[in-house]
């Protein structure tokens, strides 16, 4: 088959395309920014702006298949318009594009914040609410890409969604902000942790559920793909029980986190870097549902994911090879 994907440069995709090149499949990936290092093999490189429909054009000519990974994530969404007009504008004229080239099949990767995620202890599934309108702008841009593109789902142009939740595992090449984390954890940068934590899932393992659902996901379905939740606490264990040394990190209540958040945000508007944390990033570590069901996926797709101690003995043993570790 001839298959676009959007995001080519991402965490995701990067693990999609050798999946889709090795079966065979024509890849055209599209690039924001051309990352001549980032190439993926057998596959033909489009550069272009989803918020430009004017720079898409031919992108998706000839094409069977749109996988579109591409969106904006912050830890400070509120803040920053361009996240809803990339990942609901970007994903309306993506759309819109594969439409008018006659695509078979639209995949959408969604995430698991277009979803309410309270109680966290109810059980969270494609039949869930959609989070409100007073939730992160962020999780209002997947939610709202979500709704679009299984509104406009035909038998001419079938859609699929799914659903990660929090992403980590090889390869990362850029890194991800979780990976950037694991990276900071490994490297002892961060004083302390919060007793918080999410619902891991293994990159390799979202990948595989992306390319069945090209055959497998039935039109206007949505996918959870999930792990299992784990506290940051554990994820630290496991990166401090790799490097061998002992897990002597304080882990505090959530108010100090709160209490300290105007300090984090002077010291990066020093420093004008990213902060280490916002209200949004507690938010989701503090309040992110714990019983998040993959049945539907396990089910209809061949999906599964691999215990997170694989994962991060695989993570930390790439970010060691790939020269981001000591």
């Amino acid at each position: 088959m001839k298959i676009a994907i959007t995001g080519s440069t991402g965490h995701i995709a990067t693990s999609v395309i050798p999946l889709l090149t090795g079966n065979g499949d024509f890849v055209r990936t599209l690039q924001h920014t051309y990352i001549p290092e980032i190439k993926q093999e057998f596959t033909e490189i489009f550069t272009g702006d989803l918020t430009n429909p004017s720079t898409l054009a031919g992108f998706i000519d000839g094409c069977d298949i749109v996988i579109h990974c591409a969106a904006k994530i912050s830890i400070n969404s509120n803040s920053d318009p361009s996240v809803y007009e990339t990942n609901v504008k970007g994903t309306i004229n993506i759309f819109t594009e594969a439409k008018k080239a006659g695509v078979k099949r639209f995949i959408y990767v969604s995430s698991i914040h277009a979803y309410h995620q309270l109680p966290v202890s109810a059980l969270l599934n494609e039949n869930s609410r959609y989070c409100f309108n007073n939730a992160a702008q962020y999780d209002q841009s997947k939610r709202d890409a979500q709704k679009f593109v299984l509104k406009n789902a035909t038998s001419a142009m079938e859609v699929v969604v799914v659903n990660p939740t929090c992403v980590i595992g090889p390869p990362d090449p850029r890194p991800s902000l979780m990976g950037k984390a694991m990276i900071d954890m490994y490297n002892k940068k961060i004083p302390s942790l919060i007793n918080g934590g999410f619902d891991f899932c293994d990159v390799r393992d979202v990948a595989h559920g992306i390319v069945q659902a090209i055959d497998k996901g039935r039109n206007a379905e949505s996918y959870l793909l999930s792990g299992k939740w784990h506290s940051i606490a554990v994820l630290y264990r496991l990166i401090m029980d790799l490097k061998q040394e002992k897990n002597n990190i304080p882990v505090l209540p959530a108010w100090t986190a709160y209490m300290g958040l105007p300090f984090i945000q002077l010291m990066a508007a020093i420093k004008k870097q990213e902060p280490l944390y916002t209200k949004e990033s507690l938010g989701a570590l503090l309040y992110g549902n714990k019983n998040i069901s993959c049945a539907k996926a396990m089910s209809e797709l061949g999906y599964c994911c691999r215990p997170i101690a694989e994962t991060v003995s695989d993570t930390i043993n790439w970010y060691r090879k790939s020269g981001m570790l000591v």
